[in-house]
């Protein structure tokens, strides 16, 4: 059988969906990109977390550390060739992920096909680690409240859409869409339950009252901020 070569410059986005897929078949509810997490998954209310590098380094062992104070499983992530199987580097990751109590998966570039998820490690309870029960239940809450995976683990910071965003991004859409309109009526035209909160506090600028339409208090149209905020993430918005 063939062997095939890792992508040149691979990203870490690329390592992104053949994590989520496998988890996904086994029954996981997969995210990317939830609270600084590359990727969250949840089954059964357990918190499994997975950090993403296109190589083994000492920056992903710290994050890794870091992921074990809240979720039940942490595992790092790395692109594996065929070339290094076997190697006395990958048997020494595997040794300190064991030591560390760190889930180690492969994502191996072996054949002419489709990567492949390689398990090395399963992680231990890291029951040493003092857990916070707060930072799980924001992980969790933030994970759930997204509409779908908009994010891909890795990806630029500038694409990275939190469920507040999302639910403003919402608002500003029906606004661009049918000119300016009162909370109540956008509400109705499937605004979020928040709409007078989120354009109360207008934290990012995109909305502003209708003055030019005589209004007293509450009717809004978009601004050009927020026009621009719809053409950045319009492929999230779709999504």
């Amino acid at each position: 059988m063939k062997n095939a070569e890792q992508p040149e410059k691979l990203k870490e986005s690329e390592l992104y969906m053949p994590i989520k897929n496998y988890l996904e078949t086994l029954g996981y509810d997969v995210k990317g990109e939830v609270k600084s997490c590359d990727i969250t998954a949840i089954k059964n209310g357990e918190l499994l977390v997975v950090e993403l590098k296109t190589g083994f380094t000492l920056e992903l062992v710290y994050q890794a550390l870091s992921r074990q104070k809240l979720a039940d499983s942490v595992y790092v992530a790395v692109p594996l060739q065929h070339k290094h199987i076997g190697s006395d580097r990958v048997k020494n990751i595997m040794y300190l992920c064991k030591r560390l109590e760190i889930g180690l998966i492969f994502v191996c570039y072996i054949t002419s096909g489709k990567p492949q998820i390689e398990v090395a490690v399963h992680p231990a309870s890291a029951r040493a680690v003092r857990k916070s029960a707060a930072k799980k239940l924001a992980v969790i809450t933030e994970h759930n409240g997204r509409s779908g995976s908009v994010n891909t683990g890795g990806v630029t910071r500038r694409k990275i859409i939190t469920v507040y965003k999302e639910l403003a991004l919402a608002i500003a859409a029906i606004l661009d869409k049918h000119g300016p309109l009162k909370v109540a009526d956008i509400k109705k035209l499937g605004g979020p339950e928040k709409t007078g909160a989120i354009i109360g506090k207008n934290f990012y600028k995109w909305y502003e009252k209708a003055e030019d339409l005589g209004n007293r208090n509450n009717t809004y149209k978009i601004t050009d901020a927020g026009k621009e905020a719809i053409e950045m993430y319009g492929d999230l918005i779709d999504a």
